[in-house]
């Protein structure tokens, strides 16, 4: 039986959305994924539309262009966080749609003291 041409596949940016958070809170060191983006995140970049989730996600000719906005946690390096969401971000959509990611741009927008938890 032939499968190749059995119709088509959309995925909706609310599922890619859902991803990308996912795959932002796995990283060590990420407190927070907003759930909107700052008006001066939509100034920085400028391919900003809507966003579903805290995320941003611009379908382009080559693939996708995702915005996520991050609080990261006192005491970790921000370079190094925002750097691991991203390339956490990318494979996990790529992984999981089959869609070209282009470029994940990460938007730290606070450090957050870690709350500690009382025994």
């Amino acid at each position: 039986m032939d499968e190749r041409n059995c119709g088509s596949i959309k995925i909706s940016e609310d599922v890619i959305a859902s991803i990308a958070v996912t795959a932002a809170l796995e990283i060590d060191g990420t407190a927070k994924v907003h759930q909107k983006l700052l008006t001066s995140a939509k100034n920085i970049v400028g391919t900003v539309k809507s966003t579903q989730k805290g995320v941003s996600v611009v379908t382009t000719s080559e693939g996708l262009d995702l915005t996520v906005q991050i609080s990261v946690k006192n005491g970790y390096k921000i370079p190094d966080v925002a750097l691991a969401v991203q390339n956490n971000v990318k494979e996990a959509v790529s992984n999981m749609t089959g869609l070209n990611v282009c470029r994940v741009n990460i938007i730290v927008s606070n450090v957050v003291a870690e709350k500690v938890k009382s025994e």
